[in-house]
């Protein structure tokens, strides 16, 4: 009889959408797109990083049904307005962004408000004004900030660093040396009661390995007595193993990363790169798409952010998120 009844109810949830794990009880069955268009702007394809992001959203679009319209900005946030207006004028019914700049991201999002098409963004920090359903990203203040524990807990006596960000205004860049200022600081006031670190210099590289490499050299120059350098994307990190070994100082500069990418945990693997913060292209896009597709069944009430989860990836720990198998060499 008891059997009965807990079958009974089994396939009650089961005909109600819902599952016996996962957010507290379950929601409905995952959200398809069958029929609808999706316009997908992404910031640039420099990177490897860019790149998962960009294939994970082709892959989506064969998994939940939906046709799928992808331009790259190419980084200018001109041609990123134009890409939207001419994504609007194909009809499409969704727009998912990952805004090049922060501040013509208030003029992109007013465009797509006028138009009445739900725009989505992800992987990017855009100016409050800026209009959009929701916001996915990573958390970079707490991935920079287990980055800076990291590097407390490793590196002996005084930490001499060399911040290799990004651009100029960029609030990526800028919550991720944040946070890892901030948990260096705090990790040391916890073990010391003191801090122990300086940094000595701060050089742009962009967000490629080329200008990471550049920016590296001209790092090595300015301030030679650096010990770790803290890289706001694992790209310009890549570059900086290069610039250090290259003059001679591998075993003496710490290098350190945010975002996982397959290079950097093959590097970490092989000894030469010491840490990243894990920024999942997988889980952030995944994530804004189902998002997007559940909106567009009429689920409302969605946060303005929505972060994914934060990490950290070192010599300890890399087997459980690196596969060899996988295109960009994340377990996903």
């Amino acid at each position: 009889m008891k059997k009965g009844i807990i079958a009974l109810l089994l396939a009650v949830m089961m005909a109600l959408g819902f599952s016996a794990c996962g957010n507290g009880g379950g929601r409905a069955a995952v959200a398809r797109g069958d029929g609808l268009l999706v316009g997908f702007s992404i910031k640039h394809l420099r990177n490897p990083y860019m790149m998962a992001m960009y294939q994970t959203m082709q892959d989506m679009a064969r998994e939940r049904g939906f046709d799928l319209i992808s331009i790259d900005a190419d980084a200018d946030p001109v041609k990123q307005q134009a890409d939207v207006e001419d994504l609007i004028a194909r009809g499409v019914d969704l727009l998912i962004v990952d805004m090049e700049h922060p501040i013509a991201a208030i003029t992109i999002s007013n465009i797509v408000a006028a138009s009445g098409i739900p725009m989505f963004l992800l992987n990017t920090s855009v100016d409050p004004a800026t209009q959009k359903v929701t916001l996915v990203q990573s958390d970079n203040i707490r991935i920079g900030s287990l980055v800076g524990e990291w590097v407390a807990n490793t590196v002996p006596g005084e930490i001499r660093i060399g911040l290799l960000s990004g651009n100029p205004g960029n609030m990526v860049g800028f919550a991720r040396r944040t946070g890892f200022i901030q948990g260096l600081s705090e990790t040391q006031l916890v073990r010391f009661n003191a801090t122990n670190y300086r940094i000595l210099t701060q050089q742009w590289g962009g967000w490629s390995v080329e200008g990471g490499l550049t920016a590296t050299e001209d790092m090595l120059v300015a301030a030679p007595t650096i010990n770790v350098i803290f890289a706001e994307n694992d790209a310009k990190a890549l570059g900086a193993i290069t610039a250090v070994r290259n003059a001679g100082r591998e075993g003496e500069i710490l290098v350190v990363g945010v975002d996982g990418q397959r290079e950097a945990l093959i590097a970490i693997q092989e000894g030469n790169f010491h840490a990243t913060g894990l920024n999942s292209p997988f889980e952030l896009t995944r994530t804004v798409v189902d998002i997007a597709l559940r909106y567009h069944a009429g689920e409302r009430g969605f946060p303005a952010l929505v972060h994914t989860t934060p990490s950290i990836i070192h010599s300890g720990n890399v087997a459980q998120y690196f596969d060899p198998a996988m295109a960009f060499g994340f377990r996903h």
